[in-house]
């Protein structure tokens, strides 16, 4: 009889050993960590083929997963506000099946797409058009809620980024509405660490959240992105101080392109940008550092594609599939 059945058992036990006693560099065992999951042009989630990425994303080390919806409006200063078809109930329900399959902690993140423009740009101006404005966004989110609630998503991200809506007057009654059909984790994604100073509704959430982007300086240069993110996470631990609430990094993240550590958030363009891979790798390493924290409760990178081709060397894009950048991830992670 040949041995290789007895060989296949010990290879097999030998790797699940090694993957018990590895944690990677991590020491903040219990924070949720991975990705914001958004369906590519390419490859809907209804396609089989999307499972295989999110099983490339759970091989990283990963054990959470924010997945991203949207909402649409015309214009900044519109108050319509309906669902857009970007990703389709069907394909949003595949993308929460395959997640849940995998054992991955799901947090729905809707967010609105402004033509020419983004959610921080949001504003309808007189008070009577921002009351309009809650009304149609809060019967939007409202409706995620519910199916967040039927596809048994343990988080919600009532808004991201809005900066202007802030302080209006209408949160409360939008949470108090999203909470009488919804029992998971519901939260609201500020805008940097001014943002998270300057939301007065936290008290009524579950977690204190927000998207990270600082400039990280103009040269590239490792010693300094280290100084501008050292100086943002203690900038964010003093901001969160205040709430004894659970802190989530909803996104941070750097393009692997020339010149974007001076301004991460600048998506546009970078489909002509040139490449720069080394300035993705150093400053994810720097964050993943950075925010292993105890008082971080969630780390989540911006971004990971339902197809899983994209990245590779000559993609200036975010996302770090087949890249350095992904290398560096797994050793924090895995």
């Amino acid at each position: 009889m040949s041995d290789r059945p007895y060989l296949s058992v010990i290879m097999g036990l030998t790797l699940l050993m090694t993957g018990c006693a590895s944690h990677g560099l991590l020491q903040n065992s219990s924070m949720k960590h991975g990705f914001n999951v958004m369906q590519h042009a390419s490859m809907s989630w209804e396609d089989p083929q999307a499972r295989r990425s999110l099983r490339e994303m759970v091989s990283t080390g990963a054990n959470a997963v924010v997945l991203i919806s949207f909402l649409k409006q015309p214009r900044p200063d519109s108050v319509e506000v309906t669902r857009s078809d970007a990703v389709s109930v069907n394909e949003l329900k595949k993308a929460i099946r395959y997640a849940r399959e995998l054992g991955l902690y799901t947090v729905l993140k809707p967010q609105i797409l402004v033509q020419g423009s983004w959610a921080g740009d949001v504003d309808p101006g007189r008070p009577q058009a921002w009351h309009e404005w809650f009304e149609n966004y809060s019967r939007e989110i409202v409706a995620f809620a519910r199916f967040a609630s039927e596809q048994r998503v343990q988080a919600l991200v009532i808004g991201t980024e809005l900066v202007h809506a802030r302080n209006q007057v209408d949160w409360p009654e939008l949470i108090r509405k999203v909470r009488a059909v919804y029992s998971g984790t519901i939260t609201y994604a500020a805008h940097n660490v001014e943002g998270v100073k300057k939301f007065p509704y936290w008290n009524m959430l579950d977690t204190v959240s927000l998207t990270l982007y600082p400039s990280l300086g103009s040269s590239g240069s490792r010693d300094d992105m280290q100084l501008y993110v050292d100086q943002a996470v203690e900038n964010l631990h003093q901001a969160v101080s205040a709430y004894n609430k659970p802190l989530w990094v909803l996104e941070f993240g750097m393009p692997s392109a020339r010149g974007a550590s001076a301004r991460p958030w600048a998506w546009q363009g970078l489909r002509h940008a040139q490449v720069d891979l080394n300035v993705q790798r150093d400053a994810l390493d720097i964050w993943l550092r950075a925010l292993d924290k105890p008082w971080v409760d969630g780390a989540f990178i911006w971004v990971w594609y339902s197809d899983y081709k994209p990245g590779r060397i000559n993609d200036a894009d975010y996302t770090p599939q087949n890249k350095p950048a992904e290398r560096i991830i797994r050793r924090y992670w895995n």
